[in-house]
């Protein structure tokens, strides 16, 4: 009985903890799109563990430039069927004595595994990315997700959602015709699968392909995404990636090019 009651209250501070989550998601308004490369797989072993990753850049010009880019990723396990991520970048930027974040994103879920090989769970993303005209961006949905491969070198997820966004947009093209911002308010039906594959002991390379649009304008108004990501570990705790995106968007609210492309490195480290 003592146990029931113990599960029943961290189950109840679970729930009242993401909430907070989603209502500080929302209050910065903004969404990411890749986060199933991050998130396919769970030891069931540590209650708390994730990883932290890295980037730096310094080079002297007129003033010394130093940039940075962090991505951080925790999992919190509750029981064996409640998981709490939390994921978030930040890219910092500083040019003398001025400092600006160029760029960042949030994501928040609190998954439930009903079986073995699905779960679901409500999620909020945000994201924000002044350098290409977005001001900022929120989702917030329900997505499901199924295994179909689980073995001890390859791990395949297929995922759905039906989620909310908003968008604020700036027009940074030049063109005077066109309003200098735009807005964007819709219901998005989200289409994934991602697998992860290792490659041996030190390699291990993740893919993820993403279909989104209205399910009005199935075909006519969608959003493509793709990430690929290659790990070499170091050590269990200390590894190096390369990461690759892509988002082609077939009706930009704002000109713009439809076709974006982003190439990192990290230093990952996990815990």
């Amino acid at each position: 009985m003592k146990s029931t009651t113990t599960r029943n209250l961290l189950r109840r501070r679970a729930f009242l903890f993401t909430l907070f989550l989603l209502s500080v998601a929302l209050s910065l308004q903004a969404q990411m799109l890749f986060s199933e490369n991050m998130t396919m797989k769970i030891d069931s072993s540590k209650p708390i563990q994730g990883t932290f990753s890295a980037m730096v850049n310094f080079k002297t010009e007129h003033e010394e430039l130093f940039e940075v880019k962090t991505f951080s990723n925790l999992n919190i396990l509750l029981g064996r069927r409640h998981v709490i991520n939390l994921m978030g970048r930040f890219e910092f930027t500083t040019y003398g004595s001025k400092i600006t974040v160029d760029e960042g994103d949030l994501h928040a879920e609190y998954r439930y595994l009903l079986q073995p090989s699905f779960e679901v769970y409500p999620y909020v993303e945000a994201q924000w990315a002044g350098t290409r005209g977005l001001i900022r961006k929120v989702s917030t949905g329900v997505q499901a997700r199924y295994r179909p491969i689980n073995t001890e070198h390859s791990l395949m997820f297929l995922t759905t959602a039906l989620f909310y966004e908003a968008e604020d947009w700036k027009n940074l093209s030049g063109d005077t015709l066109s309003p200098p911002y735009g807005y964007n308010r819709n219901i998005r039906l989200h289409l994934s699968t991602s697998y992860r594959h290792r490659l041996s002991d030190k390699w291990e390379i993740t893919a993820t392909a993403i279909h989104q649009a209205n399910p009005r304008y199935y075909f006519s108004r969608a959003r493509f995404g793709g990430a690929l990501d290659l790990k070499f570990h170091l050590s269990k705790v200390v590894g190096l990636r390369g990461t690759y995106r892509f988002i082609y968007d077939t009706s930009p609210v704002v000109p713009m090019r439809k076709m974006l492309t982003f190439t990192n490195a990290f230093l990952d480290i996990a815990f």
